[in-house]
């Protein structure tokens, strides 16, 4: 099996607001995965 190249890394961060509801940070360091944070994005935001 071929190894993969690692281009990048997504970091979500979950919190809890003072009214109950939750909000979610997400931060990448590669913009090559920018895509793939605007599909957990939208995910979460039906959560």
């Amino acid at each position: 099996m071929k190894e993969k190249d690692k281009i990048g890394t997504i970091t979500i961060s979950v919190f809890k607001t003072d009214n109950f509801f939750t909000s979610f940070e997400i931060k990448t360091d590669n913009e090559n995965v920018l895509p793939v944070t605007y599909v957990i994005e939208d995910t979460l935001k039906k959560y």
